[in-house]
């Protein structure tokens, strides 16, 4: 009888371990999955936001943009650094240089002076007018095309058909202008 019950024993000892080990098993599975969600919930989750002015909400996430969002970025900056008064270019060129990283401010700091002075300077007005965008969100770059019309004092309007570059990364919710180029096309 001795026997029978040490044995008993140990078989009920071995399948409480083998419980045991399986609960643990099953908590660090579900400790590892709920860590991996958190994760995502803090860096991937998707917010709507709307961009300035703009009345439509867009969906972004803590380092992604959709494409629609960057449209209306892109708009906004455009608006921003073209639709320009000798009273309002200096507050909207401030606005724009907001949205560039502070460490490569210089260079567009430099060229946007230039364009206030010259602007100021000329009595001149312009108003950018889209015709046509394209984005590419894998690389964050948006283009626009439109005609610029621009006002030398009291005169008529001068119209030229443009093409502008921009470059955006959206890094820890922030969104930044990276670039903004004129685009020189070949078909003139």
């Amino acid at each position: 009888m001795e026997h029978g019950a040490r044995l008993s024993s140990r078989r009920v000892i071995a399948i409480g371990f083998l419980c045991m080990g399986v609960f643990n098993v099953l908590s660090l599975t579900v400790n590892i999955i709920q860590g991996i969600n958190n994760y995502r919930l803090q860096n991937e989750q998707r917010t709507v936001t709307t961009p300035m002015t703009f009345q439509a909400p867009f969906a972004v996430s803590q380092n992604q943009m959709d494409a629609s969002y960057l449209q209306q970025m892109g708009l906004s900056f455009i608006s921003l650094r073209l639709n320009v008064s000798p009273e309002t270019v200096d507050a909207q060129h401030q606005a724009l240089l907001h949205y560039v990283r502070p460490a490569s401010q210089n260079a567009l700091r430099v060229k946007l002076a230039e364009d206030a002075k010259q602007i100021k300077g000329n009595n001149v007005n312009s108003a950018f007018f889209m015709t046509g965008a394209r984005v590419f969100p894998a690389s964050g770059r948006v283009e626009f095309r439109g005609e610029l019309k621009t006002w030398i004092g009291d005169s008529a309007p001068y119209s030229e058909i443009r093409h502008y570059a921009l470059f955006l990364t959206r890094e820890d919710g922030v969104t930044w202008l990276s670039r903004f180029a004129e685009v020189k096309d070949e078909k003139k």
